[in-house]
């Protein structure tokens, strides 16, 4: 019977160091995978981004055209014209093709000016 003993016993301490190199080896194994996971991560992130969208825009009336971009630029050279200083971070534009103008608001202060067509 002393034998039996001997043999659960040792049995047992096998199955306890099994268990125990398991646990071990999924500490390490998630250890790695959360490194992973966060590269793999970062790098769908970056691919996410998304490109702008190039947009040409030209207004037609009467035989006379100007494209968005013509009106941005001579409403930036008008408002420096003016004598303003301030960079010009925002412009709303309102067309008005039947009168041949756009009027603008810069920096949501300057209001009333325009620009012919």
């Amino acid at each position: 019977m002393a034998k039996t003993t001997k043999a659960a016993a040792k049995t047992e301490k096998t199955e306890t160091k099994a268990a125990e190199t398991t646990k071990a080896a999924a500490k390490t194994e998630k250890a790695e995978t959360k490194p992973v996971a966060k590269k793999t991560a970062a790098k769908t992130a970056a691919k996410a981004v998304v490109k702008e969208t190039k947009v040409n825009v030209t207004i037609e009336f009467q035989s006379k055209n100007t494209s968005v971009d013509t009106l941005v630029e001579a409403v930036k050279e008008a408002y420096k014209a003016d004598g303003n200083t301030d960079a010009v971070e925002s412009i709303e534009l309102f067309v008005q093709p039947e009168n041949g103008v756009a009027y603008y608001v810069v920096n949501g202060k300057t209001e009333g000016k325009s620009v012919n067509l």
